[in-house]
């Protein structure tokens, strides 16, 4: 059994790390049921490789380590969702 979730985690890091890669270096989500819905693409990338860190890298840290890059990458990806996008240039449509 103890195998068993050793493989899914792992596959589960290698998932979260390859599309927080993508995001962070294209600006889009590749996961198809979160690129609406996510406002900041690289805000979920940054979440996406801390908690892929953290599952990775389970066996190997202790607990509160784990837990901590785990929790604070679901904070970034949830942050991601409700922060608004970001404004680069001033909003300038008139109507005549």
């Amino acid at each position: 059994m103890s195998t068993f979730f050793l493989a899914v985690g792992l596959v589960m890091a290698l998932v979260l790390g390859v599309a927080g890669s993508v995001a962070l270096v294209t600006g889009r989500v590749v996961l198809p049921w979160l690129r609406g819905s996510t406002n900041r693409p690289r805000l979920w990338g940054v979440g996406a490789l801390l908690s892929a860190g953290g599952l990775a890298g389970a066996r190997l840290m202790p607990f509160e380590v784990d837990a901590l890059l785990v929790l604070s990458g679901l904070v970034f990806m949830g942050a991601s969702q409700f922060f608004g996008p970001r404004r680069t240039q001033p909003d300038r449509t008139t109507t005549p």
